[in-house]
C-alpha cells in the first residue's frame, strides 16, 4: 500500500472534507491517522460510494467537482478520462496491479472500496474529541474488567487449592479433555509451558532459579482473562463444570448446586444452560478485555461490518453462528437471525443472573458495547456494591458531552448553607405575637416599643440571611464541548443513549 507523509495526509484529511480550525494542523502531528481519522470515520460519514457509483455518477456528469478534489486529480485530466484516473490513484493506494481498466475495476471490486463522503461540517476535532473519550473510557474498563479478571483466578486457584491439587497441575495432560478432536487442550498446555519461560515475571524467575516447578497459582496470575477462561474451559469436564459453577455463583444472584442427585431432568438442563451462558459472557469479556489493552476503539465492539446504505447496515462476529444451518423446512437461516435467537436466549439468562430491570426486559437482542458495558456493571455491583464504576462511567460520558451532557453545580463555602439553613429554620418559627399586640392597641397600652422590638428581630435575621447569601458563590460547571454531532450515529453502534443510563441500574 501506498505510505504518506504527514503534510500529504492532512491534505487528504481536508480533501475529504473535514475542516482544520486554527492550530489544528499542529495537532494533526500529534495523533497517529489510522487512530484517528480511520478509527472513527464511520461516526461522521453521510454516505458512501461504490466504485459503481462513483463510474456512474461520473458517466452522468454528477459531482465531478467533487470527485476531482477527493482524489487530487489534476486539471489537464479530461472529463471522459476522469473514472481510469480514480481507478489508478486507489490501485496505487491499496497496491492493486490491475493492466487494464477493467481488470483495475475487478479488483477495487474485491476490496469492496468505499468512498466516504463526510457530513459539511465535519471537523477535525471531532476525531480528536472522538479519540479522547474513547481512551478514557477503555482506561475505565479495563481498570474495572482486570477486577473481574482477579476474581476468576482467585476462583480458579482456590478451586484447585480445596481439591489438594498438585503443583503442576496445569501441565499434567491428563487433567485436559483430550477426547475431542476440537479439543484446544494442546494450546492451553503450550501457553502455560511458555510461560515457564518467562523471566519478565519475577516469581516464575524465582522459581526458576531455585530449580522448583513453578506451580499452578502462579501460573494462573501470569495468564490474561481471556487465556485464563480457555485454561478453565479446556480441563476435564468435571473441574471445568465446578470451576465455571463457583463462577456463576460469585458473581450473580443464583446460588446452584454441584449435586446432581435428586434432580429433576427439567432443572439440570436448566442448570446447565445457566452455566453455559455465564461462560459465553466470560468468554466475550476476556475477548473485549483484549481490545481495551490493545487501544483498539472499542465504539464498534462486535462489529464486524458497516455499511451506511446496506440493509441490514450492520454485520456481527458474534454470537457465532453457522453459514449452513437450515430450518426444519430445509431453508438456510441467515447468520443475523441466527445471532438474534442466540443473544435472546442470553438475555433471558441476564433476568436469571441479576434480577429483571429495564435493560434486559426491553432490550435488543444484539451484542454491541452497551451489553458488555452492562454485563461489567452488574458482575462489579454484585461483589461490590459500594462500586463507583457507574458514577465514573457517567462522568466520562458527560466530560465529553458524547450522550450526556455535563451540568455540575459547584458551592464556594458550603459550610454556610447550614447557617443560612438553621437562619431560615429560625424565621419560619418566628413570632411577631400579633394576638398580644392587637390586645394592647385596642386596650390603648404602648405598643410601640414592642413592635419596634419584634420588627428589629426580624430585620436581623434577614440582614443574617442577606449577608451570608453574599458569601455563597453558586457555579455551574459544564462541559467545554458542544453537542456531539455523531450521538445518533455512536448510539447505533453502541445501542449507547440517554435512556442506558437510567435502565442499567
Amino acid at each position: 500500500m501506498e505510505t504518506n507523509s504527514t503534510n500529504k495526509l492532512i491534505i487528504i484529511t481536508k480533501n475529504k472534507g473535514i475542516k482544520f480550525l486554527k492550530g489544528d494542523k499542529s495537532l494533526f502531528t500529534k495523533y497517529s491517522y489510522f487512530q484517528v481519522i480511520n478509527a472513527y470515520k464511520n461516526l461522521f460519514v453521510c454516505d458512501e460510494d461504490t466504485i459503481d457509483e462513483i463510474k456512474k455518477n461520473i458517466e452522468n456528469k454528477i459531482k465531478l467537482g467533487f470527485y476531482r478534489k477527493s482524489f487530487q486529480i489534476k486539471d489537464d485530466v479530461t472529463d471522459d478520462n476522469l473514472f481510469e484516473a480514480i481507478c489508478n490513484k486507489i490501485c496505487k493506494k491499496y497496491g492493486l496491479c490491475g493492466k487494464t481498466l477493467q481488470e483495475k475495476e475487478e479488483q477495487i471490486k474485491i476490496i469492496k472500496y468505499h468512498h466516504h463522503i463526510y457530513n459539511p461540517n465535519t471537523l477535525y476535532t471531532d476525531f480528536i474529541r472522538m479519540y479522547k473519550f474513547e481512551h478514557e473510557l477503555r482506561m475505565l474498563l479495563l481498570k474495572y474488567t482486570l477486577i473481574v479478571e482477579e476474581s476468576i483466578k482467585n476462583i480458579f486457584i482456590s478451586y484447585l487449592n480445596d481439591k489438594n491439587a498438585e503443583p503442576n497441575y496445569l501441565v499434567n495432560m491428563d487433567n485436559y479433555n483430550t477426547n475431542s478432536l476440537k479439543s484446544k487442550s494442546f494450546d492451553t498446555m503450550k501457553l502455560i509451558i511458555d510461560k515457564y519461560d518467562n523471566q519478565k515475571s519475577k516469581p516464575i524467575k524465582r522459581k526458576r532459579d531455585q530449580h522448583l516447578i513453578v506451580p499452578y497459582w502462579i501460573i494462573i496470575n501470569e495468564l490474561a482473562m481471556n487465556q485464563t477462561y480457555y485454561a478453565i474451559a479446556n480441563l476435564n469436564s468435571n473441574d471445568s463444570n465446578k470451576i465455571f459453577l463457583k463462577c456463576l455463583n460469585f458473581f450473580t444472584n443464583l446460588n446452584l448446586s454441584e449435586e446432581k442427585k435428586g434432580k429433576a431432568t427439567k432443572q439440570i438442563t436448566y442448570e446447565r444452560k445457566m452455566v453455559n451462558n455465564f461462560k459465553t459472557l466470560l468468554c466475550y469479556l476476556g475477548e473485549f478485555r483484549n481490545m481495551l489493552a490493545h487501544n483498539q476503539p472499542i465504539y464498534c465492539y462486535n462489529v464486524l461490518n458497516y455499511s451506511i446504505n446496506g440493509n441490514p447496515k450492520f454485520e456481527y462476529e458474534l454470537p457465532l453462528a453457522n453459514p449452513e444451518y437450515k430450518d426444519k423446512y430445509n431453508n438456510k437461516v441467515p447468520i443475523e437471525k441466527q445471532q438474534i435467537n442466540i443473544m435472546g436466549s442470553l438475555m433471558n439468562s441476564l433476568k436469571e443472573y441479576f434480577g429483571n430491570d429495564n435493560f434486559n426486559s426491553n432490550n435488543s437482542t444484539k451484542l454491541d458495547l452497551s451489553k458488555i458495558i452492562y454485563i461489567l456493571y452488574k458482575l462489579l455491583k454484585h461483589i461490590d456494591k459500594n462500586t463507583n464504576f457507574y458514577t465514573e462511567l457517567v462522568e466520562i460520558y458527560s466530560k465529553y458531552n458524547i450522550i450526556l451532557s455535563k451540568s455540575v453545580i459547584e458551592v464556594k463555602n458550603p459550610k454556610k448553607i447550614n447557617e443560612i439553613k438553621n437562619i431560615i429554620s429560625e424565621l419560619s418559627t418566628y413570632d411577631m405575637e400579633i394576638p398580644n399586640l392587637i390586645e394592647k392597641i385596642e386596650s390603648g397600652k404602648a405598643y410601640k416599643m414592642s413592635l419596634k422590638s419584634k420588627n428589629k428581630q426580624l430585620e436581623n435575621l434577614i440582614k443574617q440571611i442577606n449577608l451570608i447569601s453574599k458569601s455563597i458563590n453558586v457555579n455551574e460547571i459544564k462541559s467545554k464541548y458542544k453537542h456531539f454531532p455523531a450521538a445518533k450515529r455512536y448510539t447505533e453502534f453502541t445501542g449507547i443513549n440517554a435512556n442506558f443510563f437510567t435502565n442499567i441500574k
